[in-house]
């Protein structure tokens, strides 16, 4: 397994950034008391008081602690070392306190529940949306099969108690890939129509420009007769998820929609989401109609403010 550089980075910083309180924790001392915190847990910059609700998503505020905020350890093991595509493996993952280094136990639900899994191809062309399941021991256990040999992403997204969101990612390998991790897919542009499993889908965004937060409007009619759809479900507590991914990987996102501003909420949903920089985006956008999964894939190029 091969962890990216930036993620390393944000590891050391946090690292450095707690030292003094592991100190004074491993002397039996105590920093001075830090007030506790109420954040979303899909929108860490939203803030509040106990009690409170989230403006953006309607979620229920969480307490966090201001030592806890940053990244956490994320161990990761596969059996067997050697993945061969078409064959099942075995993933286990394991949560560690970013002070302590302590095994984390407990999460707080996130959309029905306690940790997200998304595995990506680097090619940007394979996605899943998995659910990893706790066993007695605190670890994360799944099983997964991928379809061809090469170089995968997975981004794990889990809300430990008392701490805050946590986006981390990991690259690994398969069997039979001869590639470099470095290499970055060139993408075209691909925002129009899709069909998928009877659903007409239609993007509706601006020009996309980075740094600006922006709305995609997902527009949902039945392929059959081209009319509005009436029987969209919640998927996971939303009505969509989004998954955000840059080419270079750089950069991955998990959004959900923010229903006030659908004008439609039985086939329309729209999401609010800001692209830090430039550069190609692969956008995942699930739904679920009729009880069945729909995924719409969709790569927009995103640049400069003039």
């Amino acid at each position: 397994m091969v962890m990216l550089a930036s993620s390393w980075t944000r590891r050391r910083f946090m690292r450095s950034a707690t030292t003094l309180t592991g100190i004074l924790a491993l002397l039996g001392l105590r920093a001075s008391a830090q007030p506790v915190i109420y954040i979303c847990p899909m929108h860490p910059d939203q803030r509040g008081a106990k009690g409170g609700t989230c403006p953006r998503c309607g979620m229920a505020l969480v307490p966090t602690e201001p030592v806890s905020v940053g990244s956490y350890e994320l161990d990761i093991e596969m059996k067997p070392a050697l993945i061969r595509p078409g064959r099942p493996f075995d993933v286990e993952l394991a949560v560690r306190h970013p002070v302590t280094g302590a095994l984390v136990r407990r999460f707080e639900p996130m959309h029905e529940r306690i940790f997200h899994l998304f595995v990506v191809s680097h090619d940007l062309q394979y996605f899943a949306h998995v659910h990893p399941v706790q066993g007695r021991d605190g670890r994360l256990k799944i099983t997964l099969t991928l379809p061809s040999a090469g170089a995968y992403q997975l981004v794990a997204d889990f809300l430990p108690e008392g701490g805050a969101p946590q986006l981390i990612q990991r690259s690994f390998l398969t069997a039979g890939y001869d590639g470099r991790l470095a290499d970055i897919p060139v993408l075209a542009t691909d925002t129009e129509d899709k069909i998928v499993a009877g659903t007409h889908v239609t993007l509706v965004m601006p020009d996309p420009i980075a740094g600006r937060e922006q709305l995609l409007t997902y527009q949902l009619t039945d392929a059959g007769d081209g009319g509005p759809i009436h029987d969209l479900e919640m998927f996971l507590g939303a009505p969509g998820h989004l998954l955000v991914v840059s080419a270079d990987l750089a950069i991955a996102m998990h959004q959900h929609p923010t229903p006030e501003l659908a004008p439609s909420p039985e086939s329309t949903v729209v999401f609010q989401v800001l692209f830090p920089r430039r550069g190609t985006y692969r956008l995942w956008t699930q739904f679920q109609r009729s009880g069945r999964i729909i995924t719409v894939p969709f790569t927009v190029q995103v640049r400069d403010a003039p």
